[in-house]
């Protein structure tokens, strides 16, 4: 009788790899809806331009999104709109409204 053995990690470690980068894009997805859902709306511009950046793809359109790339093990949520801490914040003129930590506390425990 004999015994053979086949290594098959270089499979294995790939398909690891490759559910990290689905797992990060579906969160990254998830937590970008979470946020719009909450952000507060007066022209719609600052919802517009919540997007994402993952493994796997970004939030399709332009203007005031995000923009690069996201690495293999990171996923980026957020705007580039020059007022959106502002609106999060607040000033002192104006109440803070937070969109982005309210959609993160909603999002949170399913991405976990």
């Amino acid at each position: 009788m004999s015994v053979r053995f086949e290594d098959t990690s270089d499979g294995a470690r790939k398909e690891i790899e490759e559910r990290k980068k689905r797992a990060l894009t579906e969160a990254a997805i998830q937590l970008e809806g979470e946020i719009a859902i909450r952000t507060p709306v007066d022209t719609g511009h600052l919802r517009a331009s919540i997007s994402h950046i993952a493994p796997l793809g970004r939030s399709e359109g332009g203007g005031d999104r995000i923009s690069g790339a996201a690495p293999e093990d990171a996923a980026y949520v957020g705007t580039n709109v020059e007022y959106a801490a502002y609106v999060e914040y607040g000033t002192k003129y104006q109440k803070a409204q937070p969109y982005m930590r309210a959609g993160f506390a909603a999002a949170k425990g399913d991405i976990d």
